[in-house]
């Protein structure tokens, strides 16, 4: 169960690393096959857990990589393009971060090392998606921040003994899809018409990445 909220948090950490927008997208899709993983190791079979598995497999880890992929077919972007600034400043949030979310974690949970875990991941996702919207100009860099930050907030309903009904869940997954569209809809503004939106919060003097 721990390595999974390892490769939970490597897929929303290690984009942060990386000058691709790519690995960003498809780290998106690690992040939903993982939550599905999870669903499948922490909950007995149901309807509801069904549902909720079809949701992460399908809609957040193939779907979300796939649509917004595609959206951003043909789009320029600056070959400098970064999920956060690459300074020292920025590095130092994101240890805090982690530091913050691990605190957050062994306080919820003072007397299970594991619990204690994943709550502090659940959490440092939270806050990883925050920081990553803090940093961005970018709708994909948008996009990116804001999935991250919900795909914590789903960790934590996951890690809940109490279950939603599945008519609010079935409500929470329409919504998700028509903010997927949405921002795939953004992208395709921003792909028809460049000028109009800012293609990375630094200079695009190192060049242009189709």
């Amino acid at each position: 169960m721990t390595n999974l909220f390892v490769v939970y948090a490597a897929a929303f950490l290690l984009p942060l690393i990386f000058h691709s927008w790519r690995i960003a997208l498809w780290g998106l899709g690690v992040q939903g096959f993982v939550l599905g993983l999870i669903l499948l190791a922490t909950h007995d079979y149901s309807i509801m857990t069904g549902v909720e598995a079809v949701n992460l497999f399908v809609l957040r880890a193939i779907l979300v990589p796939w649509l917004l992929l595609r959206s951003m077919r043909g789009a320029r972007i600056a070959a400098d393009f970064t999920l956060i600034k690459k300074n020292l400043s920025q590095w130092f949030i994101v240890v805090m971060i982690v530091v913050a979310g691990a605190f957050f974690g062994r306080v919820m949970a003072p007397a299970d090392s594991q619990e204690a875990f994943q709550v502090g991941t659940a959490a440092i996702a939270i806050l990883a998606g925050i920081l990553i919207l803090a940093n961005q100009r970018h709708v994909i860099g948008q996009a990116v921040g804001i999935i991250t930050f919900e795909g914590g907030l789903t960790l934590v309903e996951l890690l809940s003994q109490h279950a939603m009904p599945l008519e609010v869940y079935v409500g929470i997954s329409i919504v998700f899809t028509l903010l997927l569209l949405t921002l795939a809809g953004f992208i395709r503004r921003f792909r028809e018409n460049p000028q109009h939106v800012p293609t990375s919060d630094q200079s695009t003097e190192n060049g242009i990445v189709l």
